[in-house]
């Protein structure tokens, strides 16, 4: 008997050392779980405070007294550009900005050609583009991902929309490759003439060796649209007919797949509400967010 008393106090106490290392290993899996949401949830990648602080800095001197629409600071460490990326716009100023310097930018949008040359100066000067208050358009599409870094600061809209040729334009849902919903796409008409379409075809083909070079999923279409801003524009034009005049967001969590680009955000938009405030703002169209 006292031989099985040990016994089974010993099996006790085994039963006892299993189950907390059981609740431990939950814990531990339950803390990294944790974690790896926080991450997600406060810009899917972090920046040494350091760095944030620099950049913080930046900003405030670019949102200062400074030459608009672009702007080199005394030291070549920053270049800002504020305003919108127009044709055949002189932007030699890049051109002294010291390596690995800072690009702060917000812009409405503009032409395609000079983003893209914009764009491929910033890569070649290795900088850190910076996007604050909103970057929307041919920014998002080309200045956003110009070079192989970019920080979005806090209560920032960076927004897409479709494809602006220039010429009639006509709008299609076409089926997606990964079988979510269809997507929403303009391009010029079929019965544009093709003489009419040199322009066009020219600037379409900096626009593919673009992202080419910038991204590793040689499926991505452009303009990005995730499951559910799909499915809202298909709403949107199933109720009007016509194709809905807003830009949507593109939520961070998409990006490593697509772009090479690292892009870290101090803190994405929780919401369609604070997307409408920030839009409200700046007299902005409808922004769908993406969640």
């Amino acid at each position: 008997m006292p031989f099985e008393s040990r016994r089974g106090h010993t099996s006790s106490f085994s039963h006892l050392k299993q189950r907390q290392r059981i609740a431990i290993g939950r814990l531990a899996s339950l803390s990294g779980l944790f974690l790896v949401c926080l991450n997600l949830r406060i810009g899917y990648a972090q920046e040494p405070a350091s760095d944030k602080a620099a950049y913080a800095r930046a900003v405030e001197y670019c949102r200062g007294s400074v030459t608009r629409p672009i702007a080199l600071s005394d030291d070549k460490r920053t270049l800002c550009f504020d305003g919108w990326i127009t044709p055949n716009q002189d932007i030699s100023l890049v051109e002294g900005l010291a390596e690995n310097g800072l690009f702060i930018v917000r812009s409405f949008g503009g032409a395609i050609a000079t983003a893209i040359a914009l764009a491929n100066l910033l890569r070649d000067k290795h900088a850190v583009v910076v996007v604050y208050d909103y970057c929307n358009s041919a920014c998002a599409g080309y200045l956003f991902i110009a070079s192989a870094q970019t920080y979005v600061v806090r209560d920032t809209i960076v927004a897409w929309h479709p494809w602006v040729s220039g010429l009639p334009d006509c709008s299609q849902m076409k089926v997606s490759d990964d079988g979510g919903p269809k997507s929403l796409e303009k391009w010029p008409c079929p019965d544009v003439p093709l003489e009419q379409q040199a322009g066009y075809q020219q600037v379409r083909a900096l626009h593919e060796k673009f992202y080419t070079e910038r991204t590793v999923d040689r499926k991505f279409k452009f303009p990005p649209q995730s499951f559910h801003v799909r499915k809202v524009l298909k709403n949107m034009l199933d109720g009007t007919g016509t194709y809905p005049d807003v830009a949507w967001m593109w939520n961070p969590r998409f990006y490593k797949n697509v772009l090479k680009t690292k892009v870290s955000y101090e803190a994405y938009p929780e919401s369609q509400d604070e997307v409408d405030e920030i839009a409200a703002r700046f007299h902005f169209r409808r922004m769908i967010f993406d969640p």
